[in-house]
């Protein structure tokens, strides 16, 4: 997976003097959007076909029979794309995250520590820095292997670190798991440093490298205070 999140981001608005709110839901919409479509504050970016869009190359915002939101992403034999909320924050500010996904398809052999199979179903990135080539993203991963809560350095991108949260098909796989993070601190344990500039918080998908498909779903995306 190489992560591509070279975004030109406006500064978050703000009231003067408004102090900032215990949570910010960023995944906030009320309709079902055409596919392909990003709703406010968000936005797409392919990464690989460098032509085109690839096959099978889809998302969508969906609201379901129940009011429920969820964002829908697949991939083909040769995407790789992300979907970004362009929401700048601190992460001294909102340290924690929270959210819910569900990997349905994973990528035939992928596997985060090796180059040529370098695919991921789940990816749920933070990316410190965006907008810039020196831009830092570590990513909470659904993989086929490999070890649960380890730091990897990308293979191709020394600056994009990976932490393991699920593998495989068993178990959870195919339901909706709700996640909680202190971004802060794995921030630090991944870089061994503090972040010197705000995030933003995306998703990506890829199965380019290894020819096959991936699907993925996420809700309630959560930034917290505490």
């Amino acid at each position: 997976m190489l992560t591509l999140w070279a975004w030109a981001l406006a500064p978050a608005a703000a009231a003067p003097g408004a102090a900032a709110p215990d949570t910010l839901r960023l995944d906030v919409f009320q309709r079902t959007h055409p596919p392909n479509e990003p709703i406010a504050n968000w936005n797409a970016r392919k990464i690989a076909p460098l032509f085109g869009s690839g096959a099978d190359f889809f998302f969508q915002f969906v609201v379901d029979d129940t009011g429920q939101g969820h964002l829908h992403v697949r991939s083909g034999r040769n995407n790789s794309f992300s979907v970004g909320a362009e929401l700048p924050f601190e992460l001294g500010t909102f340290p924690a995250l929270e959210w819910e996904w569900k990997v349905t398809r994973l990528p035939t052999g992928g596997d985060v520590r090796v180059k040529a199979r370098d695919d991921q179903a789940g990816s749920l990135c933070v990316i410190v820095n965006p907008g810039l080539v020196g831009f830092e993203s570590m990513c909470y991963l659904w993989e086929n292997t490999g070890p649960i809560d380890t730091p990897i350095t990308s293979t191709k991108r020394d600056d994009s670190r990976y932490l393991i949260l699920h593998v495989g098909t068993s178990g959870q796989f195919g339901t909706w798991v709700q996640e909680r993070r202190n971004m802060l601190a794995d921030y630090r344990r991944v870089f061994r440093k503090d972040p010197v500039a705000k995030a933003i918080i995306g998703v990506q998908i890829d199965s380019d490298s290894t020819e096959s498909s991936a699907e993925a779903f996420y809700r309630n995306i959560v930034l917290h205070r505490r």
